[in-house]
């Protein structure tokens, strides 16, 4: 059995607050309190304990209605104090009264609800609806909308550097650039693990071509395992009940205890060693197309050309590139696609976008 704690009750009619327990009558304005009381805790419960000598004496059982009056009685009497009316079978005790009024507030609540869903408070109850909802998909994407501006300065950021930029510039110079690449059919000496075609082979060996863990033995270790125990048990207070007389009684639970013991394990753990994969890797000497050379031609004139390839013996033409520039009065050299770069000339001013990789590209 718990011990007693004195609980707090408020008067309806002159709004006096934490009226003790023991009290059937208001103290300010003498009113009995009636159905509509509830009882309480007090914030400071352990000043509020009943003496033992005190509680023994104390009857457990809930108040009953007077059905005359409508005030509380305890249940050591069968006679209301107030107007001396008999408890008959049929009077209500505190709980079913608080009972009562609860689902008498939930219908009252639910009629409100109603009465603005389709009454006069129609506006207000849908703007009041919808402004809770957006607060509350605000608190759940806060984190996200943080991160929108820095992701938006990143992307402005990036944009801000590759975009091409516009400039007038007066040209000083121009010149272009042709090269044809060649190359030359060499003999390489290489190996690996299959045979290409057209190798030819010089030899074999077998070598190590990778490793793989193999096991081979085991080691004993120890460790300390954790594991916990109950002890005992210890009455702990998880609760108040309200016995609806004005008290409230200790609920009481056995709560384990544990204590944590430690054991010495014994385990195995595999060691591996890495054991060498041996295969046939393969020496050979191929016949490959590599570059040797390029034929280079250059000028600062509008006559651009492809030098005269001479090819010597094994050797073959490969691509062929070309570039055209301008420079400006700022020193600064810009590549340009050849046909803009036909009709330009030396001391002509021009608007041009420039990328970071110093391509052109003119505007007039």
């Amino acid at each position: 059995m718990g011990k007693l704690v004195e609980g707090l009750w408020d008067c309806r009619y002159c709004d006096t607050k934490g009226i003790k327990g023991r009290h059937r009558e208001c103290p300010n304005c003498g009113r009995t309190r009636d159905d509509t009381v509830k009882f309480y805790l007090p914030s400071d419960i352990k000043s509020n304990y009943v003496k033992e000598e005190v509680a023994k004496k104390i009857n457990k059982n809930p108040d009953w209605l007077c059905s005359y009056c409508d005030s509380l009685n305890s249940a050591n009497n069968d006679v209301c104090i107030s107007c001396g009316a008999s408890r008959t079978a049929e009077s209500l005790d505190y709980f079913s009264c608080k009972e009562e009024n609860t689902q008498i507030e939930v219908e009252n609540n639910e009629y409100q609800l109603n009465f603005q869903k389709y009454g006069a408070y129609e506006e207000n109850y849908e703007y009041s609806t919808t402004q809770n909802t957006g607060s509350s998909v605000m608190k759940n994407n806060w984190k996200k909308l943080i991160f929108i501006p820095l992701i938006l300065a990143l992307v402005a950021a990036l944009i801000f550097i590759f975009i091409p930029k516009e400039k007038e510039v007066t040209v000083t110079n121009l010149s272009w650039e042709r090269v044809i690449e060649i190359e030359e059919l060499k003999t390489v000496n290489e190996s690996g693990w299959t045979l290409p075609v057209g190798a030819r082979l010089q030899y074999t060996c077998e070598e190590v071509k990778e490793y793989e863990p193999v096991l081979d033995h085991y080691e004993t270790k120890t460790r300390e395992v954790s594991h916990t125990e109950i002890v005992g048990y210890e009455p702990v207070v998880v609760g108040y009940d309200d016995l609806g007389n004005g008290y409230f009684e200790e609920i009481i639970e056995n709560v384990p205890e544990y204590e944590t013991f430690y054991d010495t394990e014994v385990y195995e753990v595999p060691v591996y060693r890495d054991e060498p994969v041996y295969a046939t890797k393969y020496y050979y000497e191929i016949d490959k197309w590599l570059y040797e050379r390029s034929v280079i031609t250059t000028g600062f004139d509008k006559e651009p050309y492809f030098g005269e390839v001479v090819l010597n013996e094994k050797e073959r033409e490969d691509r062929r590139y070309e570039n055209y520039y301008i420079y400006t009065h700022d020193s600064e050299k810009i590549s340009v696609p050849y046909n803009q770069w036909l009709s330009i000339n030396l001391n002509d001013t021009i608007k041009i976008k420039v990328s970071i990789f110093g391509y052109g590209e003119i505007i007039s």
